[in-house]
């Protein structure tokens, strides 16, 4: 007789316990504020120190390469042609796979032209569009290549350097076996 009086009695420990636990589950339900949010249409606040998705002042930078230099991922890449003081930009982008937002890239920048935003939704369904191209315009802006339209740019410069620099050495080397085929006459 003592199993079933057993039996009985687990049957009862466990309604007791399961209604003692629903008392709780039920008081903080109806007593507490929810914390959940209706997502996308509601957002919690985000802290003004939330390191996000970057931005970059783009007529401030300097194509310094400090920045990239000084992320521990390499996630940041570069590229720009330098026309004197003026940037023709080609690439500035930052590849959200790699990046751990540590927020090393923002205080190499002698400039301040780099900085984290509080944005956070970067969900995707494709690995390339994880690669953020952060330029707002590439090649030159039209007020730079007004300004240096008329003028060569400097790989130009330095192409019309080597070039006349090469024609100059083969009129120099064509003189050099005129003289020798006429003192070998």
């Amino acid at each position: 007789m003592g199993s079933i009086r057993d039996y009985f009695g687990n049957i009862t420990s466990a309604l007791g316990t399961t209604a003692k636990g629903m008392s709780v589950t039920l008081r903080h339900f109806t007593s507490e504020p929810p914390i959940t949010v209706m997502y996308p249409h509601e957002t919690k606040p985000v802290p003004p120190t939330y390191r996000g998705m970057h931005i970059l002042e783009q007529e401030k930078c300097i194509d310094c390469h400090l920045c990239a230099k000084a992320c521990p991922v390499d996630c940041i890449e570069i590229e720009a042609e330098h026309h004197g003081r003026k940037l023709e930009w080609e690439k500035f982008s930052i590849d959200y796979k790699k990046c751990i937002f540590c927020e090393f890239c923002i205080p190499p920048c002698p400039v301040d032209c780099i900085h984290m935003t509080s944005e956070y939704e970067m969900a995707t369904d494709s690995n390339d569009d994880m690669v953020e191209d952060l330029l707002t315009w590439t090649g030159l802006r039209p007020e730079d290549q007004a300004a240096l339209d008329g003028k060569p740019t400097a790989v130009q410069a330095k192409k019309q350097q080597e070039s006349k620099k090469g024609g100059a050495d083969k009129a120099a080397q064509i003189a050099a076996i005129k003289a020798r085929l006429k003192k070998g006459s």
